[in-house]
């Protein structure tokens, strides 16, 4: 009587989830010790049975051990407590010393095999079961365990065996098998025979609806999928899967839709209804629609949900709101990596690249361990704001955590190198990589074209093309700008026809402004225009600042007026129209066009941009502007500057003041040359970065030609390499010469 009673106790307590099962279990266990001497073998069968579902292989095996007598019912509960557990060399020593076999042992090793991961194993055993005895032991259990894992894993020969043992079985018409098959069908998209199945089936419930309308619409065969939806008994787990699946299909609209009309039907919505309708809103950027929602998920007490919140995350930095995500972040209770990832990311495409770098830190102190995707998003950052420093960090930690090996992350750093100057270990990182796709390849083309070198990005490109790869508009960018910054105008041509021709992209902006860059840096200024009377519509900004900067190195007068004034015709406010001008016409003496340009910008209120210089040293950013007098190094960089001077005369540097912009005395002139932005913060470099170490320094404007000199004779009276980031390209100072090639 004892016995049934304790028995019935252990049911209740896996049956109806109590809480704190195991200390409830270990109770009653307690229990049956202290009022049952020698309890039957079918009471123990029972407490290693329970201990078995709740994953405690160690006390399932203490149980076991005590019984005198352990039946074939006694092994198969021990085996499942190390199955269930993942205590996969336990579970196969067991197995191998079953006394006896059943369907429900083998069902058990392949089980256990199943939820580790390892499928091979499954496989192995599965086909073991088949062959050893002939399939004897094969259930409908076993059927469904092998279905699931052939639809987890995309195997559908193996899927379409096991289709052939439910027929000759006669397993299909039993509806948990049938669902089962029909679901692997719908998985691996192979819908006609999902069809085949689910209307074959004499009794269909609404999960297996669920199931073909998810495959349907996996598929991307939307209209079959709203027919099938029209026509069944629908719950919220039909309404769920049509919104996620409109929304992944890319109809956002069509799902916020459909989730009002979920919400008018008068639904119960839960974490996976938001969350697949919180990213339709991103995607749209629809903010007023995500409020919505939010709003809906705070009266549902969804707030607090650990999926819904990183969604909601996720869908205000889509729409560009990044305070209003910091501010749900901030008050989500827990955080995973989805919830910091999206913080990242959001940061990163907001250009708040500091703070997605600032917010990765965190993610780590908080114990929280970046996945693939998070780490590349964590480099791609510090790309952006050439941070070679915390960018070597997130190195070491892709080689000892392993996540290197993933394409994004190597993509990644290939691309923070050749933004950081580091050209040799982008090359390097590239060469290593066991898997490279057209990222991977657009990344190395744009670095090398960035440095200049372009006999190696046009080679790369070729290589590219002969892999089979595809190139897209980047990579065509990439390697139209390689040909420019060398001079190679007819190769430069030959990429843009190809372009149209073999790989069908459409020239945005960006193309026709390098083709306006390649005729107009080697002077060919008539055949630019000719260009750009020949383009579709008339160039952006950026393409006429293009070829007013190449008037003003070249010193065409007439073309950089037109250049000008059609760059004011479009953006009155735009400083480079006047800026640019006005080197051209100092550079020919004209002081009264000077004079009336400047009066022409103070009416206009139009400012020109200052130029200013930046170097990093020991983590702290320290800016430059001509004339500087901010830093508290003033006095050591003058002097350094000083002594510099001294040399680089010594050294052959003539200085050239033909773009000073004022009509002065030529000692004023030179003076004024000597403390541009990018001089002072050289100074600082020399002053600081030890010797060995290279000094790098990014600029917000194009070096101007008499830096480019001077910083030309540093590098070589100093025996210091120099790396110098402006607007344009990279310039590597190193032993009197510059890897541009004095062609910039």
């Amino acid at each position: 009587m004892a016995s049934n009673n304790y028995s019935a106790q252990i049911k209740q307590c896996l049956e109806f989830g109590t809480r704190n099962q195991s200390r409830h279990l270990k109770t009653i266990h307690g229990h049956i010790i202290k009022t049952l001497p020698c309890p039957e073998t079918i009471l123990h069968n029972k407490i290693v049975h329970g201990y078995a579902k709740i994953r405690n292989s160690t006390y399932a095996r203490r149980v076991f051990d005590g019984i005198p007598q352990p039946n074939l019912y006694s092994w198969n509960s021990l085996l499942m407590a190390y199955s269930q557990s993942g205590h996969l060399s336990e579970m196969e020593r067991i197995f191998k010393r079953l006394p006896d076999r059943d369907g429900v042992s083998w069902n058990l090793l392949i089980s256990g095999y199943s939820l580790s991961g390892l499928v091979g194993e499954a496989v192995k055993a599965y086909n073991t079961m088949m062959k050893d005895v002939s399939g004897n032991f094969l259930t409908r259990v076993s059927v469904m365990t092998m279905l699931k894992l052939c639809s987890d894993n995309g195997h559908v020969g193996l899927g379409k065996q096991v289709h052939g043992q439910v027929v000759k079985r006669g397993f299909e018409s039993y509806l948990l098998v049938g669902s089962a098959l029909m679901d692997m069908y719908a998985k691996v998209g192979f819908i006609s025979d999902a069809k085949m199945v689910f209307y074959g089936l004499e009794d269909r419930n609404t999960v297996m609806y669920n199931s073909l309308m998810g495959g349907l619409l996996a598929s991307g065969m939307i209209e079959d999928a709203k027919k099938l939806f029209q026509g069944m008994e629908k719950d919220s787990v039909s309404w769920t899967a049509m919104i996620k699946g409109l929304a992944q299909n890319g109809l956002e609209k069509e799902a916020i839709e459909f989730f009002r009309d979920m919400k008018m039907e008068g639904l119960a919505m839960d974490q996976f209804t938001f969350g697949s309708v919180l990213p339709a809103c991103g995607g749209l950027g629809a903010i007023n629609e995500g409020k919505k929602i939010h709003a809906c998920v705070i009266r549902t007490n969804f707030q607090d949900n650990i999926y819904v919140g990183s969604a909601l995350v996720d869908m205000y930095c889509k729409c560009k709101c990044i305070d209003y995500a910091k501010t749900v972040f901030d008050r989500m209770r827990q955080k995973n990596v989805v919830s910091w990832t999206a913080m990242v990311v959001g940061y990163g495409q907001s250009g708040r690249a500091e703070e997605a770098v600032k917010m990765f830190v965190e993610m780590e102190r908080s114990g929280i361990e970046p996945d693939h995707y998070t780490l590349g998003q964590a480099i791609s950052a510090c790309a952006n704001i050439s941070s070679l420093e915390e960018g070597s960090q997130f190195h070491g930690k892709a080689v000892t955590s392993g996540l290197i090996h993933y394409v994004i992350v190597s993509n990644s750093l290939v691309t923070l190198y050749g933004k950081c100057g580091n050209i040799d270990d982008s090359t390097k990182l590239f060469n290593e990589m066991s898997f490279r796709d057209e990222v991977s390849w657009t990344a190395m083309v744009s670095a090398y074209a960035q440095f200049g070198r372009a006999i190696e990005a046009i080679d790369l490109f070729d290589r590219m093309v002969q892999h089979g790869l595809k190139p897209d508009g980047v990579t065509l960018t990439g390697v139209i700008s390689a040909c420019s910054r060398a001079g190679l105008v007819e190769k430069g041509q030959l990429y843009f026809e190809l372009m149209t021709n073999e790989y069908g992209i459409v020239p945005s902006n960006g193309h026709y402004s390098c083709m306006i860059d390649l005729f107009s840096r080697s002077g060919r200024l008539e055949e630019a225009m000719s260009f750009i009377n020949g383009m579709p519509s008339p160039p952006d900004a950026i393409g006429w600042i293009t070829l007013l900067s190449a008037c003003r190195n070249k010193g065409n007068l007439e073309i950089g007026k037109r250049a000008a004034e059609s760059l004011i015709e479009i953006d009155p406010h735009h400083p480079a129209g006047y800026t640019l001008l006005l080197s051209i016409y100092a550079s020919k003496g004209k002081w009264d066009c000077v004079a009336h340009l400047r009066r022409e910008m103070r009416e206009k209120k139009v400012r020109k941009e200052p130029g200013q210089s930046w170097i990093k040293w020991k983590g702290k950013l320290h800016s430059f502007s001509a004339d500087d007098e901010s830093s508290p190094y003033l006095d050591q960089i003058y002097a350094k500057l000083e002594e510099l001077n001294q040399k680089i005369i010594e050294d052959g540097y003539k200085p050239d003041t033909s773009f000073v912009q004022h009509d002065v005395e030529e000692a004023v002139k030179i003076k004024m040359l000597n403390y541009h932005s990018e001089r002072l913060a050289i100074a600082f470099g020399l002053i600081f970065v030890p010797s060995g170490l290279p000094i790098r320094v990014g600029k917000n404007l194009r070096v101007c030609v008499d830096c480019h000199i001077a910083t030309k004779h540093i590098s070589r009276v100093t025996g210091r390499e120099i790396i110098v980031r402006d607007a344009v390209r990279f310039h590597r100072f190193k032993d009197g010469t510059c890897s541009c090639g004095d062609f910039w």
